[in-house]
């Protein structure tokens, strides 16, 4: 490669990683600049693997161990630095998330966790991570290890065969393969295909492929000067126009790949291009290591901490503190492993070196643990010693309760023991709780919002003798149809049609749902809502719709807010939420009972987090803690006694 080939390809890489930072910073977007960088990733590992003509073992391991010598000296000591922030910047409520991204990062499936939180209910509304910008090298050191075998298995059957380009035919099949998987994926579980391997397979393979045919593309000066333009035009808008519009990396990504490969091939013929500006070629050395510190700074500055300074200063404060800390682990600890003359002589140096250090950031992320299981052993003690006797612990000073280790965990128990239906699937799960010889029988379905109240309803049917049906499913409420207010999935449709004819088969007392939920203005009654209660009441002329009317949504996380501001601070006005005058008309015309603890959620006209005892109301922006609900049981009993 020429020099100006690579000047043109290390400013790519400064151009990506600042792009990354001053979106996440400013704009709350993604950029594409991690698209770019997978490109520029796979197109130096096709370089480096086709040096030799016949590629075997030995050069796998070369790859292998260089590669380490390049990712892990910055990689750990971000991790390292990352878990001490933890220890002493992180609120308690996030401790437990954090430790589960922090194995996740050391093992490097952070991409694959991530996924997986995208299909889970309950870490669909979790922080994001200090750990999180790890995923891209999850992926990234998943590919490193595939890549190469690929390579070497294509080239010796390519031998067998007598086809000297098969390595090109293979990674067209699986560009194909990986871009249909990621258009599939993205439109159908678009939080989870973001973070997907395979989804992000074909942007790699694009660069491996731009590597073997850039070659034979011939571009005159003038048309490569402005097609280069045009590409770093479209990747510093991509954040502005399709970042957070189009799920990725599906069709959209297209755009990010194409112009990183388009700067590549053009750079062969160019004059001139800001790209080879020395402020960029320069800093092209510090953009993995620019990349990896930007994210856990971000968050600690700007999330985490209260100073006081405007929030474009504290943004720039967050660049320039990257870049310093990128120089010297770079300078300091990088360049040093990488060129280590005994290292480089040693594959088997290396991987012993490379164990050896890895043991480090283990250590930290045990001792990561050990502290959070030290505040939560008796935490978690105290929660169950209340969910038995009903009688808060003794607070001191501003401590609250439940604490911040546990409070996520204090919700309802069906949740975790299969008595409700995930978000994918469609049958109707049912349990039941109470006296199951009792004729006075109460369904109470929907979403977690309904469920949210089975801890106390569960004491009340064993005090009043009647038997209670749980019928539920993650993030869908009683609904026919969608509209402008509540947009369910099909799964959630479809699972509403089975529900149905499984109340209409039970002929239950009562069926018990909430019956609003938050919208853009506030508190609403979707229309699908209301065509499932008329629909019922003709079905099942002997059955009682009770309708809860539901808690207030906050626009932040109560628990996380209580931490850094306090619950002075963390509060809403009723009316932000309750819509009294469109509510209640319709419910008086529709329901037959109707629990409303509104004024219990917010009194006076305020909707508090935390009640005066210390009692957290909320365990996150819209569920209550199981420990509130349980507060409320007498309040509840009442209710339903009178039915």
């Amino acid at each position: 490669m020429s020099k100006a080939y690579i000047s043109e390809v290390q400013g790519l890489r400064t151009l990506a990683a600042l792009l990354v930072a001053v979106y996440h910073i400013w704009f709350s977007s993604v950029s594409g600049g991690v698209d770019v960088f997978f490109v520029v990733s796979a197109y130096f590992i096709a370089y480096t693997l086709s040096k030799h003509e016949k590629l075997d073992w030995s050069h796998i391991s070369s790859y292998y161990t260089k590669t380490l010598r390049r990712i892990l000296p910055t990689a750990i000591v971000v991790f390292c630095c990352t878990c001490i922030a933890i220890l002493i910047a992180i609120p308690f409520v996030n401790y437990k998330m954090e430790i589960k991204n922090a194995f996740a990062t050391f093992l490097f499936i952070e991409n694959w966790y991530l996924a997986m939180s995208g299909s889970d209910y309950l870490r669909q509304g979790e922080s994001k991570s200090l750990f999180q910008q790890f995923w891209a090298l999850s992926v990234q050191v998943q590919l490193y290890l595939l890549i190469p075998i690929v390579y070497l298995y294509s080239k010796k059957l390519g031998e067998a065969l007598g086809q000297k380009d098969l390595v090109v035919k293979v990674l067209v099949g699986i560009s194909i393969c990986s871009f249909s998987y990621s258009l599939y994926s993205t439109f159908n579980s678009p939080q989870s295909a973001y973070f997907d391997t395979f989804a992000r397979l074909w942007e790699f393979t694009i660069g491996l492929l731009l590597f073997h045919v850039s070659s034979k593309i011939v571009i005159s000066v003038r048309v490569s000067t402005a097609l280069n333009v045009i590409a770093i035009i479209s990747i510093v808008s991509f954040g502005l126009f399709w970042g957070n519009s189009y799920p990725l990396p599906g069709f959209v990504a297209l755009i990010p790949v194409l112009s990183a490969c388009t700067i590549i091939v053009s750079s062969k013929s160019l004059n001139f291009s800001i790209l080879r500006w020395p402020i960029f070629t320069k800093l092209g050395d510090y953009s993995f290591a620019f990349y990896l510190w930007h994210w856990p700074i971000y968050l600690v500055l700007l999330h985490y901490t209260n100073i006081d300074a405007s929030y474009d200063v504290l943004g720039f404060l967050v660049i320039l503190v990257s870049l310093i800390l990128a120089f010297v682990s770079t300078e300091y600890l990088e360049k040093p492993f990488r060129s280590n003359s005994s290292l480089v002589k040693s594959d088997k140096k290396t991987y012993l070196y490379s164990f050896i250090a890895m043991l480090l950031p283990g250590a930290f992320a045990l001792t990561t643990l050990w502290t959070f299981k030290t505040y939560e052993k008796p935490a978690k003690a105290a929660l169950y010693t209340y969910y038995n006797n009903k009688i808060l612990p003794g607070v001191e000073g501003s401590q609250l309760f439940p604490h911040g280790t546990v409070i996520k965990q204090d919700m309802r128990a069906s949740y975790f023991n299969s008595c409700e239906q995930n978000m994918r699937d469609t049958g109707v799960i049912e349990c039941e709780y109470g006296n199951r010889e009792s004729n006075k029988v109460i369904a109470l379905v929907g979403g977690s919002h309904a469920a949210q109240w089975i801890s106390p309803l569960k004491e009340i049917a064993l005090e009043q003798g009647f038997k209670i049906h749980l019928m539920i499913k993650s993030a869908c409420s009683l609904t026919q149809s969608a509209d402008e207010f509540y947009t369910p999935s099909q799964s959630c449709l479809d699972w509403n049609i089975n529900l149905e004819k499984r109340l209409i088969e039970l002929q239950p007392s009562y069926i018990m749902t909430t019956v609003s939920r938050n919208g853009p203005l506030g508190e609403r009654i979707p229309e699908g809502y209301v065509q499932s209660w008329l629909h019922l009441k003709r079905e099942l002329t002997n059955t009682k719709l009770v309708g809860i009317r539901d808690n207030p949504w906050f626009k932040f996380d109560p628990p996380l807010c209580i931490e850094i501001n306090g619950p002075d601070r963390c509060a809403t006005t009723r009316k932000s939420f309750y819509n009294d005058k469109e509510v209640l008309p319709l419910l008086n015309n529709n329901i037959d009972v109707t629990i409303d603890f509104s004024n219990e959620f917010c009194r006076d006209g305020v909707c508090s987090t935390v009640l005066d005892n210390g009692l957290i109301k909320f365990k996150d922006k819209h569920h209550l803690t199981k420990s509130y609900a349980l507060f409320l049981k007498q309040e509840l009993a009442k209710v339903i006694k009178e039915m």
